[in-house]
């Protein structure tokens, strides 16, 4: 869904990665479960990382894998995580952060894409109801809302729209925590979504202006072609939410779950840092 949240394959050992890609495919055979059959069209690598954090709190009996065939791989059994609470929460909870998101994305798109997101949203619609998590669900709607409420007013803050975000991302990572365990999950969502709205906006900076779409950003520079100035002071602001987010992440009980430990810092430490190097291009100046 947003393309962030993802390790960089050549700096994983062999058993983090195949880790990594067993977690994903029990994520996605859980949404066809729980979600429906045709709900894990909308899944996304992105959902790993929540897992990896969920699975963080429950006992290490419950992590295990099995080979496995599936439609997208039908040849040859590959290992997938067996489903545990972390898989099945992460399925439900991805679903219901795909739909809304999908709602909103509807009121900004047009052409081709917004066909594709009418295409696409009943599935969604469908697997939102089967998650049945309503109270989530509620906190989703009413952020994005929000959300939408501020670009209406054509917000100049970077900060406003990107605290929303974080809340909303904040409330997924520990929804359904006991209260005790709910504070470090929150407050990794909570600075991702900051650094995940932030990135979006840099990156939709050009496609924005000329499309004329709210980007936060564009009202700050006015629209202009971005500055190396300009892009120096985006990535110092995203790499600071990064420096939080790890602080967060530094929290998490790992225990002895070495595997899932490398695999979040990796996303961490290096995914993330990657993903915004397209801010490191000249600016006009």
């Amino acid at each position: 869904m947003f393309g962030y949240v993802k390790p960089v394959i050549r700096e994983m050992l062999v058993r983090e990665h195949e880790f990594y890609k067993a977690t994903y495919c029990g994520i996605c055979r859980a949404m066809k479960k729980h979600t429906g059959p045709l709900s894990n069209v909308t899944l996304s690598y992105d959902s790993v990382f929540l897992a990896l954090i969920r699975m963080l709190y429950i006992s290490d009996g419950e992590i295990d894998a099995e080979q496995k065939r599936c439609i997208a791989h039908p040849l040859k059994k590959r290992p997938m995580l067996k489903e545990n609470l972390a898989i099945e929460y992460t399925a439900r909870a991805f679903a219901v952060l795909t739909f809304y998101k999908l709602k909103d994305d509807l009121s900004d798109e047009k052409g081709l894409k917004r066909l594709g997101v009418n295409f696409v949203r009943p599935i969604a619609s469908a697997a939102n109801k089967k998650a049945s998590l309503g109270e989530l669900a509620d906190i989703v709607d009413n952020r994005l809302n929000r959300i939408t409420e501020l670009e209406k007013s054509a917000c100049e803050s970077i900060d406003a729209p990107a605290t929303l975000f974080g809340e909303l991302l904040g409330e997924i990572f520990a929804h359904g925590l006991p209260e005790g365990d709910r504070i470090v999950p929150y407050h990794v969502g909570y600075h991702l979504g900051r650094f995940i709205y932030a990135a979006d906006a840099a990156e939709d900076y050009d496609k924005d202006v000329k499309s004329g779409s709210y980007n936060p950003y564009a009202l700050l520079y006015g629209g202009q072609p971005l500055t190396s100035a300009n892009k120096e002071s985006i990535k110092c602001g995203l790499l600071l939410e990064c420096k939080k987010l790890e602080a967060a992440v530094n929290l998490l009980p790992y225990g002895n779950r070495a595997t899932i430990e490398n695999i979040i810092n990796n996303i961490i430490y290096l995914g993330l840092v990657k993903r915004i190097e397209f801010l490191d291009g000249e600016g006009k100046d």
